[in-house]
């Protein structure tokens, strides 16, 4: 039996985090059609989340009234 000790910062951490791991377990194994598929599929999720990082932070600068 393995006993692992967790504190409570790191049992946090993962329960937020769990989301991410989710989304990203999409991305098919490496050994399908050479890794092509498993690229595209990641790049695309990385534009993705570049994209919803790029509205949230237009969408704080309007309500901050930033100037772009």
């Amino acid at each position: 039996m393995v006993v692992v000790n967790v504190t409570l910062p790191e049992a946090i951490f993962q329960f937020l985090l769990i989301n991410w791991k989710l989304f990203f377990a999409i991305i098919p194994p490496i050994k399908w059609g050479g890794g092509k598929p498993a690229f595209i599929v990641a790049l695309t999720l990385i534009g993705v989340i570049t994209g919803v990082v790029g509205e949230v932070a237009e969408l704080i600068g309007c309500v901050l009234s930033l100037d772009p």
